[in-house]
């Protein structure tokens, strides 16, 4: 979430808070503590949940379709754990305030399907997935999307803008699963699959909340420039303000409904 010259429109060029403990939300703070307790339940005390919840690459033919959904939150050692928490961790904060709890959690779902949807295709038939890759390169796509020239650290040493990082990514991911499409190890295919649905998501979200302000600002009807002979709306108590700001802050601009948005937009005009 940013702001423009009146505070409460969305600023896609920075996000405001990249993310780390202070700035943790409340949807990457679950798919966190259930990737790690499902981990720690596997490894610690011995629960099978690799036997029934990671993707078979033929799972059409045994049905599994829960698995396509399953399969994200296992791993299959303790560094393939570290590497997707630590991205979700400093990217997710920053899609999830921008879009909002709902809408971060149907991305990185949705992400993390089609990821495995697409190394389904391309896989041996005595092979399974696991991870949250999908989910996280899905996260890293949108926000590519919605902020395409942030710098984020390569190797956290290496400042480089989000749309380099994230298009190199994209085409080492395409030319492994170019190279070997059906070699075990990395699921390239569901890397890029996952990637490509989360920039999809976010870049269609992104358009649409760029014509929502520009309605908000030339449309007669209500916005900055609302021409005279149309009654204004009631004004806004300063504790409906109140209550916006702060669940703006628990969810995100992008949790509000178009008439906490509007009560916004009338706000600004006081």
């Amino acid at each position: 979430m940013g702001s423009t010259e009146k505070g409460l429109m969305m600023n896609f060029n920075e996000p405001q808070n990249i993310g780390g403990l202070q700035g943790m939300t409340p949807s990457v703070r679950f798919l966190l503590i259930l990737n790690v307790a499902v981990y720690v339940g596997e490894r610690l005390f011995g629960v099978p949940f690799s036997r029934f919840f990671a993707l078979p690459a033929i799972w059409w033919e045994t049905l599994s379709f829960g698995q396509l959904f399953t399969y994200m939150f296992i791993h299959a050692n303790f560094n393939h754990l570290l590497v997707n928490m630590v991205g979700l961790f400093f990217i997710g904060p920053a899609v999830e305030r921008t879009m909002g709890s709902y809408r971060f959690m149907l991305l990185f779902y949705l992400s993390g399907i089609l990821g495995g949807l697409g190394w389904s295709l391309l896989a041996l038939p005595d092979t399974y997935c696991v991870g949250a890759s999908g989910g996280l390169m899905g996260t890293l796509g949108a926000f590519a999307a919605i902020y395409p020239n942030a710098r984020l650290l390569l190797w956290f040493i290496f400042p480089v803008r989000a749309w380099v990082l994230v298009l190199g990514l994209a085409l080492w991911e395409l030319s492994e699963t170019v190279r070997a499409p059906r070699i075990g190890g990395i699921a390239n295919a569901a890397h890029l699959m996952g990637g490509i649905a989360g920039f999809s998501y976010a870049f269609a979200w992104k358009d649409g909340e760029r014509l929502q302000q520009w309605w908000a600002r030339f449309s007669p009807f209500g916005g900055a420039s609302s021409q005279k002979g149309f009654p204004e709306k009631d004004p806004v108590s300063s504790e409906e303000i109140n209550r916006i700001l702060e669940k703006i802050g628990r969810e995100g601009m992008g949790a509000l409904t178009p008439a906490e948005r509007a009560s916004l937009q009338r706000a600004t005009r006081r």
